[in-house]
């Protein structure tokens, strides 16, 4: 059975102020990280944003001189992208409402793709099928980035329920329809089982990464 995710995220982007998420934008303008770095080592140009938000990772790649599109399953959250690329200066970003699940791009349309904390938030079996489909859009010897939070305890402890597979669904009015789940290194290496990792590492106590190269 198909989760709905888009009323959760509709609902999620719509209570949210726009004028406050820029507020956190200043720190992602030309941010410096290993992975960004890793990208432009591996000759990487045109960087596809998957379910970008409110354009966060957007803008740090746009800043860092990629070629940057993106896309979200809910449209306020892609008209918020969208202000925040032209407040920056990076109107030509292409912005657009689509599933990870079905992007509608052409296949091998970038040279990179990035999944910020948007496989955890999926059923195991979705969480398969989207990193399927960014391996679709990305050419031959492209990166797929994909990362993955590291629960707290409070994401154990508000009011949820199972789903068959083990992911969590929030029931409680703060998360109320919000999947989660939680990945350790183990889970990680059997969800990404057959691609070619290329990079991976511990983001202090935030976050899991890794960088995985499609095979030429």
């Amino acid at each position: 059975m198909q989760h709905d995710y888009e009323s959760y995220w509709n609902r999620c982007w719509q209570e949210e102020n726009a004028s406050d998420l820029f507020k956190y934008l200043e720190g992602y303008n030309r941010l410096s990280t290993p992975e960004i770095d890793f990208f432009k080592q591996n000759g990487i140009a045109s960087v596809c944003d998957a379910a970008c938000g409110f354009g966060a990772y957007c803008l740090a790649f746009a800043s860092n001189g990629f070629r940057v599109s993106g896309f979200d399953i809910s449209e306020t959250a892609v008209r918020i992208t969208t202000e925040a690329l032209q407040k920056y200066r990076y109107p030509d970003a292409q912005v657009k409402p689509a599933s990870i699940l079905d992007t509608g791009y052409e296949d091998a349309s970038f040279d990179g793709v990035v999944a910020h904390a948007v496989l955890d938030h999926l059923t195991a079996a979705d969480a398969k099928r989207a990193l399927a489909e960014l391996f679709r859009i990305t050419r031959p010897g492209g990166l797929v980035m994909v990362s993955f939070d590291i629960p707290e305890e409070d994401d154990f402890n508000e009011e949820h329920r199972l789903l068959e597979d083990g992911t969590m669904e929030y029931t409680c009015e703060s998360r109320g329809g919000m999947l989660f789940r939680p990945y350790d290194w183990a889970e990680i290496e059997e969800l990404t089982a057959g691609y070619n990792i290329s990079y991976k590492a511990d983001k202090g106590k935030r976050e899991r990464v890794v960088v995985l190269r499609k095979p030429e």
